[in-house]
């Protein structure tokens, strides 16, 4: 157990909480302003400090939650509507997007000592890269070194292509710890394989009752993907990764999947395809799940950063004589 403290921003439904809490690092407060994803929270987390609209939260507040600056890691998947291929691209000028200002302001206000960032991987290229320079400039007038890359969740044991762009911040403005968090020596080209900390095992569309108490899930005999997309539907082969889960609504599609017959995916074989435990956004109904599902963060690949940043803040710590 270490004694890092964290504070989600934008926290859906506690994808970056339980991998955190996984890790060992103390959660104390979040922030999400939609009320059933909250209720998740509520549910899922009754110790941890809820607050509604990430533009009144305060320095001060977080603190008051249990926050540690020194000790602490915020973690943010601001709204990435304005950096999706599936949006209007409008980036840092959106309003959604541009919540990132209040990810820099928290910031600057807590001098918090680790930051994980979490985006689709559009970022990258909208306003042809200007607006991830401003993110990576924001950082470094914070005092800031850090890393950033992308990572594909099918590579951390769950069976969905799904690549999002990670960046690790940390105080003092040498980029060695982040770049010891997310390049990590036995990496391969491309995409992430997860490394250290363990290794999840592969896992494919299982049947209802499969999963464990950590989200894994049993392969399934077959486990073919689709999407739908106007009057056609799109196929992998047997066995291939589902597509990337979106929120229904906006042109996006509920995913698919095909048995005996072609249908959606349940929230529950949602639930596993991002890797949280089953029913864990039960007691609502469906189409709210398939939202806050289609916006969350993979757990085990969030799982996998957490690990790595708690093991090398131990290191660092230990490196420069401050408690871990």
């Amino acid at each position: 157990m270490t004694d890092l403290t964290a504070v989600s921003l934008f926290a859906g439904i506690g994808g970056f909480d339980l991998a955190l809490t996984r890790a060992g690092v103390r959660v104390v407060a979040a922030v999400e302003i939609d009320p059933a994803a909250r209720s998740v929270l509520r549910r899922q987390f009754p110790d941890v400090t809820l607050f509604e609209d990430v533009r009144e939260v305060t320095g001060h507040a977080l603190r008051a939650a249990g926050f540690v600056p020194r000790r602490g890691i915020i973690t943010a998947g601001w709204p990435c509507q304005g950096n999706s291929a599936a949006g209007r691209r409008g980036g840092l000028a959106d309003p959604r997007s541009g919540l990132w200002r209040d990810v820099v302001r928290l910031l600057a206000d807590t001098g918090a000592a680790w930051f994980i960032g979490e985006n689709v991987t559009g970022l990258l290229g909208v306003n042809r890269g200007q607006d991830f320079a401003v993110v990576l400039d924001d950082l470094a007038k914070l005092g800031m070194g850090f890393c950033w890359r992308v990572l594909d969740a099918r590579r951390f044991g769950v069976p969905q292509q799904r690549r999002r762009l990670v960046v690790v911040g940390r105080a003092g403005g040498d980029p060695r710890g982040p770049v010891e968090v997310l390049l990590e020596p036995e990496g391969r080209g491309g995409d992430s394989a997860p490394g250290g900390g363990g290794r999840p095992r592969p896992a494919a569309l299982a049947a209802p009752g499969a999963g464990d108490d950590r989200g894994r899930v049993t392969p399934a005999p077959v486990a073919l993907r689709g999407r739908s997309s106007g009057s056609q539907i799109e196929w992998g082969e047997p066995g291939d990764p589902a597509f990337t889960l979106r929120t229904p609504g906006g042109g996006s599609s509920y995913p698919m999947v095909a048995t005996d017959v072609v249908r959606r995916h349940t929230p529950l074989e949602c639930e596993r395809l991002q890797g949280f435990p089953d029913g864990w956004t039960a007691g609502q109904d469906d189409r709210p799940r398939y939202r806050q599902l289609g916006n969350a963060v993979p757990v085990p690949m969030a799982e996998w950063v957490s690990r790595r940043l708690v093991a090398v803040d131990a290191r660092l710590a230990a490196r420069e004589g401050v408690a871990a």
